[in-house]
């Protein structure tokens, strides 16, 4: 199995409503996206809670069968969808890969 954990830091929002609006819409296109997309096993996303100056804003947790499930997944019209919306307000990503 291998895990693909993402972290995302986007920009600052104008607003607390500008904010939630974009959260609300990376909840809905993440909604599910494991019975849409076959190579996810499971799904997991999050939202920073602590607001501290090292912490990035949002997390996707995924669990794959095999590494080379991870292009099926990335290249997943689904996956790039959500993808897109992501990246409309990031300013950094970290990611690993693993095994376990």
């Amino acid at each position: 199995m291998i895990k693909h954990i993402a972290l995302f830091k986007f920009d600052k929002f104008e607003t607390t409503q500008e904010k939630e609006n974009y959260y609300n819409r990376i909840r809905e296109v993440f909604e599910d996206l494991d019975k849409r997309v076959p190579a996810i096993k499971f799904l997991q996303i999050g939202f920073d809670e602590l607001k501290e100056a090292a912490s990035y804003d949002f997390v996707v947790n995924v669990v794959l069968e095999n590494i080379e499930s991870l292009p099926d997944y990335m290249n997943h019209p689904e996956h790039v969808k959500a993808a897109l919306i992501v990246r409309e307000r990031m300013i950094d990503k970290k990611a690993i890969d693993y095994s376990f």
